[in-house]
């Protein structure tokens, strides 16, 4: 994937933080690093959020099918594992 260059403006605490914990790499890989950890959090709390919506929207027919379909999923469990 290619490189693009960007500038922010950060807290000098921050970047004196920053450089101790880069050490042997560079500030770009640290901070890359920390931006592709925080956009994998915010994906997973969208698709918690997506979830819960989805669960929260349920009818209560859908609610009964669902947990029907939890109920045979768990008795199955064992002997799929055993």
């Amino acid at each position: 994937m290619a490189k693009i260059k960007l500038s922010v403006t950060i807290d000098s605490g921050i970047v004196q933080a920053l450089d101790r914990a880069a050490r042997a790499t560079t500030r770009s890989e640290v901070v890359e690093r920390a931006l592709a950890s925080w956009l994998r959090s915010e994906r997973s709390r969208q698709l918690e959020a997506e979830v819960e919506a989805y669960y929260a929207a349920l009818s209560p027919e859908e609610e009964g099918e669902d947990a029907a379909w939890a109920k045979l999923g768990h008795g199955a469990t064992p002997q799929t594992w055993s």
